[in-house]
């Protein structure tokens, strides 16, 4: 394993055009994100991924994980750290919406874990096993900070695995890296199909935004665990976690993404 120190250089030398590049080193999160519950987020880059569809070596964590969800998922969904995200939704406006970890833990009781290759596996393993929340993105052609904020309305992504785009209301919190939005919480919870993780991803962001009772170190500890079986089939990854920066938000500008 190794994990790297966040005290990145802000600029770096692309090797192939000879150019200047900003580097993805911190995340910048609004106060009036933080203010429905986002406390703590986490994030970090995890690098030198080699994607396949095959994960075998992730076998007996699949079946450890679905077994216990089978006998007992409300061990899992009782802890007030996967309740709290509900409180999250209410506070972005959409009660009644059912969290990110919480559909995962639910979709695995009643079908099983959905594979697809090792590194989306990996993660989602980390995921259920606490029930929270994590979001994955192919950042590899992508620089600069990681911003969180509220939608002024009417952003769009492209979803992963859908057909029709999804529009932001006003208030709900997007994510996103050089204007380009990764996802969206809102009435829907989803990430942006052009940043989904692939055969031809080598570098991702992990995210784990959190609520108002995960600690800084739970969210950093399932960033580690779904780290940690990342590593089982990529061996040579890094792991790199970002500063976090608070900011206020009419100090920030805010880029939207084409659908």
């Amino acid at each position: 394993m190794r994990i790297l120190s966040s005290n990145l250089p802000k600029y770096i030398i692309d090797s192939k055009s000879n150019r200047e590049i900003e580097t993805m080193d911190r995340i910048v999160v609004t106060e009036d994100v933080q203010r429905l519950g986002i406390k703590n987020p986490v994030g970090c880059l995890i690098s030198g991924l080699e994607v396949r569809s095959g994960a075998s070596e992730l076998d007996e964590h699949v079946e450890k994980l679905e077994r216990k969800i089978s006998e007992n998922s409300e061990e899992i969904l009782s802890r007030e750290e996967v309740s709290a995200y509900h409180d999250v939704f209410e506070a972005v406006g959409h009660p009644g919406q059912e969290p990110a970890g919480e559909q995962l833990v639910r979709l695995i009781r009643e079908q099983g874990l959905n594979r697809h290759n090792n590194v989306v596996d990996a993660y989602n393993i980390a995921s259920a096993e606490r029930g929270m929340g994590l979001g994955m993105h192919d950042v590899t052609a992508l620089s600069g900070d990681v911003y969180v904020h509220r939608a002024s309305g009417g952003e769009r992504i492209l979803p992963i695995f859908h057909e029709q785009p999804v529009q932001a209301t006003t208030g709900d919190v997007l994510h996103e890296v050089g204007g380009q939005i990764l996802g969206i919480l809102g009435p829907v919870d989803r990430d942006a199909g052009a940043y989904r993780v692939t055969e031809a991803t080598d570098q991702a962001l992990l995210l784990s935004l959190g609520n108002e009772k995960t600690a800084e170190e739970d969210n950093r500890a399932v960033c580690r665990r779904a780290y940690d079986l990342i590593c089982e089939t990529c061996p040579d990854a890094t792991l790199t976690f970002l500063d976090v920066r608070t900011r206020d938000a009419t100090d920030a500008d805010s880029a939207v993404a084409s659908p």
